[in-house]
């Protein structure tokens, strides 16, 4: 994976010690509202890979990874604006998903057919299986549905994120994860 990244960053790849292990069980109303990575990522370089690895098979029905087509390009068309609507707060204020003039959390919206129309596009979603790894942009807007697994199975995957080692990397994402570290 190492020298994957290394190729698809154009140079040594950096990977964040900060890891995402997700787990949904079926059943429950728990799903990932639509977001692009970046904005809990704005501490460092945008030019940041989000790999997300499923552990195991995962079909459609036990609501893995979601895309919505196109939207890298409405993604840093929002980020944008926030930098826009956003250059009077403190820079440690800017950084943060969880500022005065975010959404929910960081979310873009809990509303994703909405969001199709609103954009005039799609969400794609594919079966997964064990192997597989999907990468994205940081820009890129994507969520999870919900697990409807019939057979009880219990979704698990990894967020794992990799940048050239010469980019500013966000501090926050430079060591492990804490209670306290407002992620």
């Amino acid at each position: 994976m190492a020298r994957l990244m290394d190729a698809f960053v154009g140079g040594v790849s950096y990977l964040h010690k900060r890891k995402i292990m997700r787990f949904t069980q079926p059943g429950t109303s728990v799903a990932t509202p639509a977001h692009y990575d970046l904005v809990y990522l704005r501490g460092g370089s945008s030019r940041v890979v989000t790999a997300w690895i499923p552990i195991g098979d995962i079909p459609v029905d036990m609501g893995g990874l979601v895309y919505l087509e196109g939207s890298h390009v409405v993604g840093a068309a929002m980020e944008a604006q926030f930098m826009k609507d956003n250059a009077g707060l403190s820079a440690e204020e800017r950084i943060s998903a969880y500022n005065r003039n975010m959404g929910e959390g960081g979310w873009v919206s809990k509303d994703l057919p909405d969001m199709a129309e609103r954009f005039d596009t799609r969400w794609l979603m594919a079966d997964y299986e064990a192997g597989d790894v999907v990468l994205h942009s940081p820009y890129m807007i994507h969520a999870s549905t919900t697990n409807q697994s019939l057979t009880g199975r219990i979704r698990l995957s990894t967020d794992i994120r990799y940048q050239n080692v010469d980019d500013e990397i966000d501090a926050r994402w430079g060591k492990h994860w804490s209670l306290d570290d407002m992620l």
